[in-house]
């Protein structure tokens, strides 16, 4: 490769330029980013179940839903909450299973279960977990000149639809838009009113009715009086009559002839008259008879009729939201019939017209009375109709003044820099073409990330300078300086194509890749100009010098490289988060220096043929001095090898107790130019009281020096899209540019300026925040199990009062919810029947008779478009009294109609309920939590929780499992200690295969403990403690630190070889290889220098990786010095055996 180079440069050349294009355009095509993409194994299943009680839900759905999902392949846990109304499944998966396609067999799995669900039970829907859930910008929204209310209609009707036109935004969260909407409320008042003038025209015609009535009825009355006196005067003359006829037969001898004939006659003639006017008598007393039956009957009909019509007078029967809501659906109604044919051509023809003011929905028929008092009743009667806004319900605040905040979400296919780079050139655009519109950024990802990723590279770039100034001093030329550092940013375009084509983005983790890669790019180049100066020095051509120097090293740097980047391999073993995130870093590295390797053997040999044609012969005087000390140190080290490696023992066996005394973590805190933080309050707070307490809070905020805007809104945006619950406001504070405060010290302030206040304010300076939340919760947390709901409890309660024992600990949550009180009707199926009722029925009627809203229709008033909700006052101010009295209309086999009263059929109770139920793996549990006080670290803290909690004596079939942050970090540690371990085989496998030689790697292999103990004594001397990031720096420096091992032992061994004894071998490696030891040490050292030290916001979540490599090789190498030879000493005899090329000549042998 590098005869090839040499002898054909400018081939080597063209490779360069195709390479340095390539990876420049590749570059510009990158979008930056935070992490890396990270595919989350969780899927959440939710399915509605309206009007069920938690323990329903659990019965109806959740538990069906589990026994089913927990049959799925690769499953790792089913966890879920039975709230009322709804349940909802999380499901776990193990790491290896693709995401993409696993949620057609959860749908296949729903779908086996869903036919045994209650008709009451909703859609399943099902969402996969993904980071891009989590906002990545928030902004306000000002508009001067407008009021709120018109604000809030350009937002609505044109602002959100500009916006999500944004590439890459998927969808948008509004907070503080005031929405109206038209009411319909029944009013009694008005429908009494009207009863009271139907009532009263119906009791004005009953009193005409009842007036003729008795007109009639007193004529009857008279009638009988007369027919009485009629009677009484017949029989008067009957009785006159008889005493005529007697005294005319007494006297009729006395009369004269003729005279008796002729009284007779009369008498007889009065008698046929009196006979006459009795048969009248008798005539109208029958007809009055009747009369008397018909006006009692009359009577009894009026009575009928009056009752019924009195009823009947009460409209407020009809007078229903379903009968209003479908009278304006009916009438707000307009849509295209068809086509006419109108002088030939097709005219299209509409039927209907909308409701377009208020006065028409006012005046909108409903039905006739049939009273004439009242006549047609329209909706103005009998309802008020208004227009109203949510404003009491809102809070969105900007620096305390109202206004619209805006959240959006990202769609996973675009890159969080460039999806908000997207929105603030639609802010810009938007802004310029509506004067007076402002967009305020409340938080935005996109700065963020460009501000991390602007920082490491600066880290890189300062670090790569730095690398330069060490080479310049130490090949002191600037020609060797030139073509060595040709090889970083040829390497880091290489590396950044390589990056591109495998998908790798620019994020934190690959940047920091590139940046910790910077001091090691020179390394091989090192070795190889090095070797060429000393050819060179011998008077060797510079083209051969060029091709001899870098074969004669080619081997060793290839293995050096190896060994570097082989401790990367075993991530392929690690599982979960710690692979997904650190497999980017890894690659790079990998990339970075295999690059570098390449340009070593062949870039510079071609660039040190042409150039290196002079060289400077002497070392300097300096130099020389320390060569001089460090062989009279390393000779005493060789005498006195005992006690010098004890001191190494000591030192590293303290610093690993110290280490672990100091506890993990999982990654540190990251400052950011925006904080986050939430104002709680107690459960049962109002939302006026939750609006005054956030008031204050932000009154408080905008007082410390540093913030710059204070947003808020009602709940907030979190991975789950954060309810709106009345207890609860997210702020969003930008500082100010210039502020020389870190972000954790200003939220430091704010909860500390806000501790005495009635809610809870808790602010992060930390961007890990919902990062860390997302790793399973930060502080303590147990789930404790069990199937009896009462010892389930107790242990809650239990464990809580054992936590508030610990140091450390600071708030302790049972996780046992407060319960419920629920009314429950239980119908009495017997008598229900019995009155052709059942269980459905009564059901029915009684969500009717509490259904006291309805959105009816939509219409359009004004170019404003508003909902129609019709609503009943009376029916929202239902009492248990109210449901008590219900009644229910039924038909008899009859066909009569009847009413049967709610509670001669059902009895009312009242109970306690549970607001949720939790589960996990098809068993109760609940989820005791406890959050730290500053200052102590969770893996400590969780330790004793442990020794705590196992001292406590659980009730009988209760289990507990600790969970959360510190469980997390265990496992991520896991990974990386197994990654460390296989990584240190491989090093030194791969050296064992170098070397040809057990002995010499396993001698080698002594520098990786003195690494461990500088990186260890570095996290120590700047209060560091372990996290998954320094044991990165671990692992790197397993592959690092052997070289300089490798450069020393190989050295030793040729110079026995060559017949040197044991000690002058040692002293002079030693003193021969110093140089480029310590050449490849310091650049690695000072690449790191700015990223280990620097206080800009991004280098201090890698700076744990920056301490313990710059600790350990500054340590080692200094060690290496001194322990490596003085074990070498022990571990060899004074004779050096090896095997020769005549050794293995075999052409003596017939």
């Amino acid at each position: 490769m590098s005869r090839f180079s040499v002898k054909k440069p400018f081939t080597v050349f063209v490779a360069v330029i195709l390479i340095l294009m390539t990876g420049i355009v590749s570059y510009t095509k990158m979008t930056p980013d935070l992490f890396p993409d990270i595919d989350m194994p969780y899927v959440v299943v939710v399915t509605p179940y309206p009007g069920a009680t938690p323990e329903k839900v659990e019965t109806g759905v959740t538990r069906p839903m589990e026994q089913s999902l927990a049959t799925l392949t690769d499953i790792k846990s089913v966890q879920s909450v039975s709230n009322a109304n709804y349940a909802m499944v999380v499901l776990e998966f193990e790491n290896s299973v693709n995401m993409d396609t696993v949620s057609s067999d959860i749908l296949q799995k729903i779908n086996l279960v869903e036919g045994s669900f209650d008709d009451g039970v909703g859609s399943t829907t099902i969402m996969k977990i993904n980071p891009n859930m989590i906002p990545v910008s928030v902004a306000a929204v000002d508009y001067e000149g407008k009021e709120r209310a018109e604000l809030s209609a350009f937002v609505s009707d044109t602002l959100l639809n500009r916006l999500e036109g944004a590439a890459g935004v998927a969808s948008i969260n509004s907070s503080g838009i005031l929405e109206e909407k038209v009411n319909v409320v029944i009013s009694q008042d008005k429908i009494d009113k009207l009863n009271n003038k139907i009532l009263a025209s119906v009791n004005s015609q009953l009193a005409d009715a009842q007036n003729q009535l008795d007109s009639q009825k007193a004529k009857v009355t008279d009638g009988k009086k007369k027919l009485e006196e009629g009677k009484n005067q017949i029989a008067e003359g009957k009785e006159e009559l008889k005493k005529a006829k007697e005294q005319l037969e007494a006297g009729k001898d006395f009369l004269p002839e003729g005279e008796y004939e002729k009284q007779a006659a009369a008498l007889k003639t009065a008698e046929a008259e009196l006979a006459k006017n009795e048969k009248q008598l008798e005539k109208t007393s029958s007809q009055l008879s009747k009369a008397d039956k018909q006006l009692k009957s009359a009577q009894v009909q009026l009575d009928s009729q009056s009752s019924k019509a009195r009823e009947s007078a009460n409209i407020g029967d009809k007078i229903t939201t379903d009968m209003i809501s479908g009278i304006l659906q009916a009438q707000n109604f307009s849509m295209p019939a068809g086509y006419i044919v109108e002088n030939g051509n097709n005219v299209l023809l509409s039927v209907g017209d909308q409701i377009t003011t208020e006065k028409q929905a006012k005046n909108l028929f409903l039905f006739d009375s049939g009273v004439d008092s009242v006549g047609k009743v329209y909706v103005k009667d009998v309802a008020d109709v208004f227009i109203s806004d949510n404003s009491e319900d809102l809070y969105a605040k900007i620096n305390g003044e109202d206004g619209i905040v805006l959240t959006f979400s990202k769609q996973s296919n675009f890159a969080t820099a460039e999806t908000c780079e997207n929105l603030q050139e639609k802010f810009d655009q938007l802004a310029e073409e509506y004067e007076g519109l402002h967009f305020t950024t409340l938080m935005d990802q996109g700065d963020y990330i460009k501000l991390v990723v602007t920082s490491i590279l600066s880290s890189l770039l300062w670090g790569a300078l730095f690398a330069i100034i060490v080479l310049f001093l130490f090949l002191r030329g600037i020609k060797p300086t030139l073509i060595t550092l040709c090889s970083i940013p040829i390497s880091i375009i290489f590396a950044i194509l390589l990056m591109y084509f495998s998908g790798i983005s620019i994020n934190l983790i690959s940047m920091s890749g590139l940046a910790v890669s910077v001091g090691m790019l020179v390394d091989n180049s090192v070795v190889v100009i090095e070797n060429i100066v000393r050819l060179r020095r011998q008077g060797v051509p510079a083209p051969k010098a060029a091709v001899a120097g870098a074969k004669q090293v080619g081997a060793a740097i290839t293995a050096s490289t190896l060994t570097t980047v082989c401790v990367f391999v075993p991530i392929i073993f690690t599982d979960g988060l710690t692979k997904q995130l650190f497999t980017d870093m890894a690659l790079t590295v990998t990339y970075t220096l295999a690059a570098s390797l390449i340009i070593a053997l062949t870039l510079v040999p071609a660039m040190a043929s042409k150039l290196l044609v002079k060289t400077r012969e002497t070392e300097g005087n300096f130099f020389l001095a320390v060569l001089e000390k460090y062989k009279q140190s390393v000779t005493f080290v060789l005498r006195h090898k005992l006690p010098v490696l004890l001191l190494a023992v000591v030192l590293l066996a303290g610093s690993v107790y110290m280490s672990l005394s100091k506890g993990f973590i999982f990654m540190p805190e990251m400052s950011s130019p925006q904080i986050q933080a939430t104002v709680t309050m107690p459960k049962g707070s109002t939302l006026e009281e939750t609006k005054e307490q956030a008031d204050e809070a932000i009154k408080r905020i905008q007082n410390v020096n540093g913030v710059e805007t204070v947003g808020a809104m009602m709940g907030g945006g979190s991975m789950m899209g954060d309810s709106s619950s009345e207890q609860s406001v997210s702020l969003y504070i930008m500082l100010e540019a210039e502020s020389e405060t870190g972000s954790s010290a200003i939220a430091a302030e704010i909860n500390s300026l806000c501790e005495d206040m009635e809610a809870e304010v808790t602010a992060s300076g930390s961007s890990m925040g919902d990062f860390t939340t997302a790793m399973g919760g930060a502080g303590v947390s147990i789930k404790v199990y069990s199937g009896d709901l009462d010892n389930l409890q107790e242990a809650a309660h239990g464990i809580t009062d054992v936590l508030e024992t610990v140091e450390g600990i600071d708030e302790v949550e049972s996780g046992v919810q407060e319960s419920d009180k629920e009314y429950h009707f239980t119908v009495k199926k017997t008598a229900a029947m019995k009155e052709g009722l059942t269980v459905a029925q009564v059901y029915a009627a009684i969500v009717d008779a509490m259904t006291y809203e309805d959105t009816a229709t939509t219409v359009t008033w004004q170019d404003d478009n508003y909902d129609v909700i019709v609503s009943s006052e009376q029916k929202s101010q239902l009492t248990t009294k109210d449901i008590r009295n219900l009644t229910l209309t039924v038909t008899d086999s009859a066909g009569i109609e009847k009413e049967v009263k709610l509670s001669d059929i059902a009895d009312l109770t009242e109970k306690e309920t549970l607001k949720a139920i939790n589960r996990d793996n098809q068993s109760r549990f609940l989820t005791v939590s406890a959050s730290l006080q500053d200052g102590y670290n969770i893996t400590k803290v969780t330790d004793a929780a442990k020794q705590a909690v196992a001292d406590y004596k659980l009730p009988e079939g209760v289990t507990i499992e600790f969970d959360g942050e510190n469980e997390e970090i265990m496992d991520a540690m896991s990974d990386l200690v197994l990654m460390l371990l296989l990584g240190i085989v491989f090093v030194y496998l791969i050296m064992v295969a170098q070397f040809q030689s057990l002995k010499s790697p396993f001698i080698i292999m002594f520098t990786i403990p003195l690494a461990f103990t500088g990186g260890l004594l570095a996290l120590l001397i700047f209060g560091k403690e372990i996290s998954v990031i320094a044991m990165i720096g671990m692992v790197m420096l397993t592959g690092i630190i052997v070289n300089n091992g490798i450069v020393l032992v190989d050295y030793i061994n040729q110079l026995r070889a060559g017949g040197a004894s044991k000690r002058d071998a040692i002293v002079e490696a030693g003193m021969t290889r110093m140089r480029p030891i310590l050449m490849t040490s310091l650049t690695t050292i000072l690449g790191l220098i700015v990223m280990a030290f620097g206080n800009s916001t991004g280098t201090d979540m890698m700076q744990p990786v920056a301490l313990v490599c710059i600790g350990g090789l500054v340590y080692a190498t200094l060690t290496t010095l001194y322990i490596v030879p003085a074990i070498y000493d022990i571990m060899n005899r004074e004779n050096y055996k090896y095997i020769s090329d005549e050794d293995l000549d075999i052409s003596n042998i017939n």
